[in-house]
């Protein structure tokens, strides 16, 4: 596949997502599987791992963390 960004190749990989959640909540999900370009860096997610993701935060949200850090493979 190719960036939409710079047209360089993508390779399997990982990268760090960080989220304000209502501007008093902060979570840093590491390690979320992603396609990287080998040119530029710049990650893309899957729509599966992306609604993983999603369920990682609603999970975060509901359980009233302020602050926090997740490993993607530990959280989905």
């Amino acid at each position: 596949m190719k960036c939409p960004l710079c047209k360089g190749e993508m390779s399997d990989g990982q990268t760090n997502l960080s989220y304000e959640i209502n501007k008093d909540r902060f979570l840093v999900i590491k390690n979320v599987p992603a396609l990287v370009c080998d040119q530029c860096g710049e990650p893309f997610i899957d729509i599966k791992i992306t609604r993983k993701v999603e369920k990682i935060i609603s999970e975060a949200e509901k359980d009233g963390i302020l602050i926090g850090i997740v490993k993607f493979k530990e959280a989905a």
